[in-house]
C-alpha cells in the first residue's frame, strides 16, 4: 500500500525548487553559498558589467547607413550585422553554465570581458569581414556573460534579490541607451563611424578592471558555483516565464 504525505506537510513546488538549487559540496551535501567580502565594490562591479551588455547592439543601428557606405556592402547583407549577434546571445549562452562549473563563473566572467572588448574594438577596422567577426564575438561575449550575471546576483545576495536585479536590468537598458543616443556624437568627435563604434570597447576594460577583485582561484571559483538545479524542465511556470521573455525579444 502506498502511504502519502500529509497535504499540510508536504513542501510547496517552488520550496522544492530552491531546495535543490542550492549549492552542493563535493560529497553532495547542501552547502550555503559564500558572502562577498565587500558588498559595494561587488555591486559596482555588477552594474559596469550590465552597463556594457549592449552597448555592441544598439551603438550600430544610428551609424548603420554610414557603415553601409564605408564598407560596400548590400543594405540585405548589412541587416545580418544586427541579427548575428542576437542570434549568439542565445547559442553562446547555452555554453555558460559549463564554463562556469570548469573555470568558476568569476573567472570566466573576467575572460570573457576581454572577448568582448576584443569584439567590440575589431569595429574600429572599416571593413565587412572585420565587422561581421566583429558582431559575432560581441555577441558571443554577452550571451555568455548575460547568463551567468543573473546567477551571481542571486546568489551573493539573497536578501536583496529583487533589488538587485532593478539595478541589474536598469543598468542593462541604461548602456543600451546611453550608446545608441551618443554613438553620432562620438562620430563627429572621432572624424569616422569606425572609431565610435570601436570605442565601446573601453568601458568593457574598465569593467574588467572593476571585476578584479571577485576573480578567485580555480578551485575556489569552481566549488562556488557548483550548483545543481532540479526540475525545472519539468516545472509549468519555468516554461511560462521562457515563453513570456522569448516572445517579448
Amino acid at each position: 500500500m502506498m502511504r502519502d504525505c500529509p497535504a499540510d506537510t508536504a513542501p510547496p513546488p517552488s520550496a522544492t525548487l530552491l531546495a535543490d538549487s542550492r549549492p552542493r559540496e563535493a560529497d553532495g551535501n547542501v552547502s550555503d553559498p559564500p558572502r562577498p567580502h565587500r558588498p559595494w565594490l561587488l555591486v559596482c562591479a555588477l552594474v559596469l558589467i550590465a552597463l556594457n551588455l549592449r552597448p555592441a547592439l544598439s551603438s550600430l543601428g544610428p551609424v548603420l547607413a554610414e557603415v553601409v557606405r564605408g564598407t560596400g556592402m548590400s543594405e540585405a547583407t548589412a541587416s545580418w550585422l544586427t541579427t548575428g549577434p542576437v542570434v549568439c546571445l542565445g547559442l553562446f549562452g547555452l555554453t555558460g553554465p559549463a564554463l562556469a562549473r570548469r573555470w568558476g563563473a568569476e573567472r570566466t566572467i573576467f575572460g570573457v570581458l576581454f572577448v568582448l572588448a576584443a569584439g567590440i574594438g575589431l569595429r574600429c577596422v572599416p571593413s565587412a569581414f572585420a565587422q561581421f567577426a566583429a558582431a559575432l564575438i560581441a555577441g558571443a561575449g554577452m550571451g555568455v556573460i548575460g547568463t551567468l550575471l543573473p546567477g551571481l546576483v542571486k546568489r551573493d545576495f539573497p536578501g536583496h534579490a529583487a533589488l538587485m536585479t532593478g539595478a541589474y536590468t536598469a543598468a542593462l537598458c541604461g548602456g543600451g541607451a546611453a550608446a545608441a543616443g551618443t554613438t553620432v556624437l562620438l562620430e563627429h568627435v572621432f572624424g569616422g563611424w569606425s572609431w565610435a563604434l570601436g570605442f565601446w570597447a573601453l568601458p568593457v576594460l574598465v569593467a574588467a578592471v572593476a571585476w578584479v577583485p571577485q576573480v578567485r582561484p580555480a578551485s575556489v571559483a569552481g566549488a562556488a558555483t557548483a550548483w545543481e538545479v532540479r526540475g525545472v524542465w519539468r516545472d509549468p511556470l519555468a516554461w511560462q516565464v521562457t515563453l513570456f521573455m522569448g516572445l517579448s525579444a
